[in-house]
């Protein structure tokens, strides 16, 4: 599975596998791009789980609208959350 950013406004995008190392994703958004800022962590789940938590949500680095995020365990995390408020 992946998990893709994927602006709804203007159709950027990024994709990877959620267990994908930090330094890789990075890598592949210099050579590929789209740059979206994401938070730290070690893997791509945990860089969106910490941009999440940080701020709310993800921009697309184009227009600045915030980001769909699609993947089944990011539905996983968002039901897990929604459930312990």
């Amino acid at each position: 599975m992946q998990i893709e950013l994927r602006c709804l406004q203007c159709c950027c995008n990024f994709r990877a596998p959620p267990d994908t190392p930090a330094p890789e994703v990075i890598d592949q958004m210099t050579e590929e791009g789209p740059w979206f800022a994401l938070g730290d962590g070690d893997t791509f789940e945990d860089m969106i789980f910490a941009a999440l938590i940080q701020r709310g949500n993800i921009r697309c680095p184009d227009c600045r609208e915030p980001v769909a995020i699609n993947e089944a365990s990011m539905s996983r995390y968002f039901l897990e959350t929604s459930l312990r408020c």
